[in-house]
């Protein structure tokens, strides 16, 4: 008998072993490794259970078999920490879009035709340019709603119009990227313009989780028992990335987050862990 769960939005849904077996599969553990955890998860599972809960149990039960895939798995909770750590969604975005290859900027206020825009990112490539829009969302059950995306699409008209008389770049594409979901009209409507959708779910074959675990390119904010204090001085340091922590020294570190050289090393031996997969 199929035991049903309660979605972060409120609704019921079926329990989906497979589902919770790819999200595990996400964080690099082996299929067996992942099966084995998918099997627990599934017997531990109760009626009316939220996702939540099971979300935090496959991350109880991955810091005991693989403490890094652990930290991986929660990645979703290391992005909605940027924000509170004063990090900027936008600039984690431009760096994302880099590791790919792109040249991005964080563009000053753009005049458009009828009235002046905030763009979050600007990101060029094989000869086309991008507008940007990023979304973070601190509730995950608060999605991208059609009105969204149609300020969105209306945003990017008028900088066309505005770069044909030479006010503004000129721009080919229009992209949204959220950590959250679409609606479905959201989905339907940015499809039908050829927006790019970028959400935790959408597309199902490469969504945002995809484009970060295929580079590695994680925030500090998904190292463990990272205090808030020392969250604040990475963001005052610059310090958005595992990558560049690991790329430093300790004696940098130390200098940069006035800590102590046991916790900087601690810092380091965590970051280099994640990373390693």
């Amino acid at each position: 008998m199929a035991v049903n769960v309660i979605k972060s939005a409120g609704e019921s849904q079926p329990f989906d072993r497979e589902k919770v077996r790819r999200t595990i599969l996400r964080s690099g553990v082996s299929e067996e490794v992942a099966d084995r955890i998918a099997d627990e998860v599934e017997k531990n599972t109760r009626e009316g259970m939220r996702t939540k809960e099971i979300y935090d149990m496959v991350i109880a039960f991955l810091e005991k078999e693989a403490p890094a895939a652990s930290r991986r798995y929660d990645l979703r909770n290391a992005i909605l920490r940027l924000g509170p750590a004063g990090f900027d969604f936008e600039k984690y975005i431009a760096e994302l879009l880099k590791a790919y290859g792109y040249d991005t900027e964080l563009p000053p206020i753009l005049e458009g035709v009828c009235i002046t825009h905030e763009v979050d990112v600007l990101a060029r490539k094989d000869g086309r340019t991008a507008m940007i829009e990023a979304k973070l969302r601190q509730e995950l059950s608060i999605f991208i709603t059609i009105k969204d995306t149609m300020s969105t699409w209306a945003r990017f008209l008028d900088l066309v119009e505005s770069a044909k008389i030479g006010r503004t770049p000129h721009m080919d594409e229009c992209w949204i990227v959220t950590n959250s979901r679409f609606s479905t009209q959201s989905i339907q409507y940015g499809h039908c313009k050829n927006m790019v959708m970028l959400s935790w779910d959408h597309p199902r074959e490469r969504p945002l989780p995809r484009w970060i675990d295929d580079v590695s390119l994680y925030p500090v904010t998904i190292m463990k028992g990272v205090d808030s204090r020392t969250l604040q001085s990475f963001s005052a340091a610059n310090i958005l990335l595992l990558c560049d922590l690991v790329r430093m020294t300790p004696e940098e570190l130390e200098k940069s987050l006035a800590l102590p050289k046991d916790a900087v090393k601690k810092l380091i031996e965590e970051a280099k862990m994640i990373l390693q997969k």
